[in-house]
């Protein structure tokens, strides 16, 4: 704690990597090839390589007592003792796999297996929702054979959060009571977080856009409470 700010800040750097299941983010199984596990070696669908988390509480130094008065006792009363806080959020997108529709490599397996050939530079230096990736990278596998993508090897935007809050208490009834006058905003910048693309190679109307938001947009909350 600082001239009224106290703050705490933490960062976290992780790499989990599995075979096939991990069960998180509705990501289950995906083991591609059940004779050679290695090939399925990858991230886990919950990394998170990066995540950042900084919170604060700062007392505004406005008002009777304070470093910086108005030098109206009235006004001062009115501007003092209102407090800011916040926590700041950022964390990696987590992984997801491009992949192929269908039983193309002929397993009888019913569901999602299939990933997409390498054939390009999948990065983008300026990714947009019209094309979070570079499509032309990946290609849909020959009928009977597998695809030698990697699985877990691509990821969305970012998860990143502003909130903040600037509340007062006021006493009443000769400090019997307060009364407590809150603002709230939810994602201060109204930044939003793109969800996962497309990923599906052989689905060409979505393959690589982006159709959906992660976040809300900002929301404000203007709340009064009573104490006693």
């Amino acid at each position: 704690m600082k001239r009224g700010l106290t703050y705490i800040l933490s960062y976290t750097w992780s790499h989990s990597i599995d075979i096939g299941a991990d069960g998180w983010y509705g990501s289950g199984a995906s083991i591609e090839h059940p004779y050679d596990l290695r090939l399925d070696r990858s991230n886990s669908g919950f990394d998170l390589p990066n995540i950042l988390t900084a919170g604060w509480t700062w007392t505004v130094p406005v008002g009777k007592g304070r470093s910086l008065t108005t030098g109206n006792g009235a006004l001062d009363y009115v501007l003092g003792n209102w407090k800011l806080s916040g926590i700041a959020s950022y964390s990696s997108g987590s992984p997801y796999t491009i992949s192929a529709r269908g039983d193309i490599g002929n397993t009888g397996n019913t569901g999602t297996y299939e990933r997409a050939n390498l054939v390009g530079n999948p990065r983008l230096s300026n990714p947009t929702r019209a094309e979070w990736f570079n499509t032309a990278a990946f290609a849909t596998p020959a009928q009977y054979t597998l695809g030698d993508l990697g699985r877990n090897t691509m990821r969305p935007d970012a998860n990143k959060q502003l909130d903040a809050s600037l509340f007062r208490s006021f006493p009443l009834f000769q400090e019997k009571a307060n009364l407590l006058f809150r603002l709230d905003a939810f994602n201060v910048l109204n930044h939003p977080i793109w969800g996962t693309p497309g990923s599906f190679v052989n689905s060409t109307t979505t393959f690589g856009k982006v159709t959906s938001q992660a976040n809300s947009p900002r929301q404000l909350q203007l709340s009064a409470k009573v104490t006693f």
